[in-house]
């Protein structure tokens, strides 16, 4: 009877063996665009924008502007 090398457990008791049962998590959607309401700074390339730009929230980093990314409505 084969044994993992690890464990010692047979193959099929052994979680180091044992393909994983559930799925990988999805990717998480991306954030929505908006209309800036204040003044700030695009938190890729650190261009300030102004109040009605095209903005999202992009974790960690801040807010993206529409001019490091294309806004989709």
């Amino acid at each position: 009877m084969s044994r993992c090398e690890f464990t010692d457990l047979e193959p099929s008791m052994c979680a180091h063996c044992r393909p994983p049962t559930e799925p990988e998590p999805e990717p998480a959607p991306a954030a929505r665009w908006f209309h800036a309401l204040y003044p700030g700074t695009c938190a890729t390339c650190h261009t300030p924008f102004t109040p009605g730009t095209p903005i999202r929230m992009a974790l960690p980093a801040g807010w993206t502007a529409d001019c490091c990314d294309t806004p989709t409505w």
